[in-house]
């Protein structure tokens, strides 16, 4: 499984090459009124029109489609996580650029982040002068990941030590489970897909789960990066 592709079209000026000229259009996402509020201030102060702001990361990935948004910044939503958000957004057409804000403690995801394709990466209580390097970054098609995040990139998400074939072997119905995480679709749209019961669906995820050595679905996908599953 490889990750979606690079945004289709240059920047020219902060805006998409092709579209009608004037300012790159963001929306915001975060359960979090005060975090929006803050970030919306910051792309203001560069020159970005937010036209959404959202605590839904579902409702995020809807009007960006709808839009045809330029720039989403990503942090923690009601009701998606910023991995499973960013997931669905980096498979817009046209892609919007995709800055992605991590609450602190959820280091385990860059790695994954990173192999997806994500513009830019910060944690979510960084300050505007670091989130406003990271949006500069990413509206030129560049990949930022803040310094703050680098010891996660250099040491990674650790591989299995001396796994046993028997225990840590995933079986084809874990694979296929391990496919959707991986495209961001909930329990229920896995059970949907798979049409068996959401009870099997997380049968598959605790044994998923106690295969990698992991506890949630941003660790089983930095783990599954990090041992080759995915890439």
């Amino acid at each position: 499984m490889g990750p979606p592709g690079p945004r289709e079209r240059h920047w020219e000026h902060g805006r998409p090459s092709g579209r009608a000229p004037g300012p790159p259009r963001a929306v915001v996402v975060d359960e979090v009124p005060l975090v929006r509020v803050g970030v919306a201030a910051v792309l203001s102060s560069l020159g970005i029109e937010v036209v959404v702001e959202s605590q839904s990361g579902g409702q995020a990935v809807s009007s960006t489609k709808i839009e045809g948004l330029d720039l989403a910044v990503v942090g923690a939503s009601v009701d998606l996580s910023v991995v499973e958000t960013v997931q669905r957004l980096l498979h817009v057409r046209p892609r919007p650029a995709v800055v992605a804000l991590l609450p602190p403690a959820h280091e385990d995801a860059v790695r994954y982040l990173v192999a997806l394709g994500t513009d830019g990466i910060a944690l979510r209580n960084t300050n505007g002068d670091d989130l406003a390097i990271a949006v500069a970054a990413a509206l030129k098609g560049e990949q930022f990941v803040a310094p703050a995040l680098h010891g996660a990139l250099a040491g990674g998400v650790r591989p299995i030590d001396n796994p046993s074939p028997d225990d840590s072997a995933l079986s084809g119905r874990e694979r296929q489970v391990l496919a959707l995480l991986a495209s961001g679709r909930t329990n229920r749209e896995m059970a949907s897909e798979l049409s068996v019961s959401l009870a099997t669906v997380k049968t598959h995820l605790v044994r998923l789960y106690s295969k990698l050595d992991v506890s949630n679905r941003n660790e089983a996908l930095g783990r599954a990066v990090a041992k080759g599953l995915l890439r």
